[in-house]
């Protein structure tokens, strides 16, 4: 009877998907929201039953994809992709019963995996390589720019030209940290409409706890000391080395300025505030760019390395 029951709901998430891609395929505008509603199916399937099962029913709709792909829109194979990956590992997250900020960062791994496997899809199926046509616009946006300059009367120095270069092939070095910023924020609307859902059909309340209670591991302050004192060193200057170090500097300090953003809405709760108090701060800190940034990174990297919020609750 489970076997069957399990059948049966393995059909139906698999024909929700489609119906959902063939939305996606049919309704131009529509490619944005579904990265991160075509995953739902895959969810609620995980949720349910784990994840052998859910690959199963992904292998299914894989073979699906692959035959509308023919006929319809190349782009529905690398999108079932994103969709098992994203799915998969926010719904056996959320069927082993992990904390939903576990869950998240799982399902930020899933979603990475599958915007990585659509990137190599790309590149493979198209013959066209992303990075080289990147560097192709650059080198057009400074011959632009030169001439621009020029006919302006305030020529541009070859000093100057190299700094713009640099700064626009920055991009390129940071783009594994463009990545993880976009899986985050995939990872939570997936992960927040799932919940809904759920809530929905089985009545299980699933949610975010409130975000002042975010807290990143111990362990992640060791990792990003580490990586500083590894930037000082000679052999961190060396390419692909370098490349990581200057993602993983980047990516840690957006996660300590969330956790020190949690730090002043806890601030905030404990002492009773006005909501506005914490909406101006933070507001403040955003505006105020990079400096904001920086001052909520190091509340971040204090609330860890001294458990502010802890001394925060023994002084209330």
């Amino acid at each position: 009877m489970n076997d069957t029951q399990q059948l049966k709901d393995g059909l139906r998430m698999g024909l929700v998907y489609l119906l959902l891609l063939l939305v996606v395929v049919f309704l131009p505008g529509s490619e944005i929201f579904a990265l991160f509603v075509l995953p739902i199916p895959f969810v609620l399937y995980a949720a349910r039953y784990g994840y052998l099962s859910t690959l199963l029913l992904g292998g299914f709709v894989i073979i699906i994809s692959v035959i509308l792909s023919l006929f319809l829109f190349t782009g529905t194979l690398p999108l079932t992709l994103l969709a098992i990956s994203a799915g998969t590992f926010i719904g056996h997250a959320i069927h082993q019963k992990r904390h939903p900020y576990e869950t998240w960062a799982l399902g930020t791994v899933g979603v990475t995996i599958g915007l990585l496997l659509i990137f190599v899809m790309v590149q493979l199926f198209s013959q066209v390589n992303l990075v080289d046509q990147y560097q192709s616009v650059v080198d057009e946006s400074i011959e632009i720019t030169k001439s621009m300059a020029e006919s302006t009367g305030l020529p541009l120095g070859a000093d100057e030209l190299d700094l713009i270069e640099k700064q626009m092939n920055q991009i390129i070095t940071l783009f594994p940290s463009i990545l993880v910023f976009i899986s985050i924020g995939l990872a939570f609307a997936t992960q927040w409409l799932s919940y809904k859902v759920i809530l929905w059909q089985e009545k299980k309340r699933l949610a975010f706890p409130p975000f002042r209670t975010f807290s990143l591991p111990k362990g992640v302050i060791w990792l990003y000391l580490g990586t500083i004192l590894l930037a000082f060193l000679p052999i961190g200057a060396t390419g692909s080395l370098e490349a990581v170090i200057v993602n993983t500097t980047n990516l840690m300090g957006v996660l300590f300025s969330l956790q020190g953003i949690a730090v002043i809405l806890f601030y905030s709760h404990q002492k009773r505030l006005s909501n506005a108090f914490p909406i101006l701060i933070i507001l403040s800190c955003i505006i105020f760019l990079p400096i904001g940034l920086y001052l909520t990174r190091i509340l971040g990297i204090i609330d860890i390395g001294f458990d502010l919020k802890e001394r925060m609750k023994q002084t209330k």
